[in-house]
């Protein structure tokens, strides 16, 4: 079974592509992942490796602690 991503970061991932100007399927293309598997991220299904959060926050113009919660 898929680990369960926490509601924080899927809400931060989508501000962050929003704020980037980027859509879904841009930003999947940019990590090299396919648009379902990216879709997912943002619904908090799944989660990223690493390395494409290095990615994505490369691309996103963003740190790995931009991804956390200013709760945590």
């Amino acid at each position: 079974m898929a680990k369960q991503q926490s509601p924080t970061f899927k809400m931060r991932l989508r501000e962050l592509r929003n704020a980037a100007g980027l859509s879904q399927a841009r930003a999947a293309k940019a990590v090299g992942v396919h648009i379902q598997t990216y879709m997912r991220w943002e619904r908090g299904e799944t989660e990223p490796t690493f390395t494409e959060l290095c990615t994505l926050a490369g691309i996103l113009g963003a740190t790995l602690n931009d991804f956390r919660s200013t709760d945590e």
